[in-house]
């Protein structure tokens, strides 16, 4: 499964994506707050870090995803979701975000 794939999938099956993009979106929205004046980024640079950031965060579940699974249910897109569903990954990541905070 590719990330793109994957950012599909948990987009179609959850809303991992969306609270991931809206609570580091409102953390950069937060520290542009607090810049100078002449400092504080546009809110096309905020929303392109915020978009670099979701690329990173789903590359990073796509990597232990995979080191965790068998080789062969690495190789289809289906193999990918059976493991997810198998392993409730979906809710574990859910309940993973709701305590998850930027500093």
């Amino acid at each position: 499964m590719t990330t793109f794939e994957l950012e599909e999938y948990l987009e179609a099956n959850s809303q991992i994506v969306d609270t991931f993009r809206d609570k580091y979106a409102a953390f950069l929205n937060e520290q542009n707050a607090d810049r100078p004046t002449n400092k504080k980024w546009s809110s096309l640079r905020i929303k392109n870090e915020t978009s670099s950031a979701v690329i990173k965060f789903i590359s990073n579940i796509q990597a232990k995803l995979s080191s965790a699974m068998k080789p062969r249910q690495q190789k289809s897109y289906d193999g990918w979701v059976d493991y997810m569903e198998r392993n409730e990954t979906i809710d574990s990541l859910e309940e993973s975000l709701m305590d998850l905070d930027f500093v």
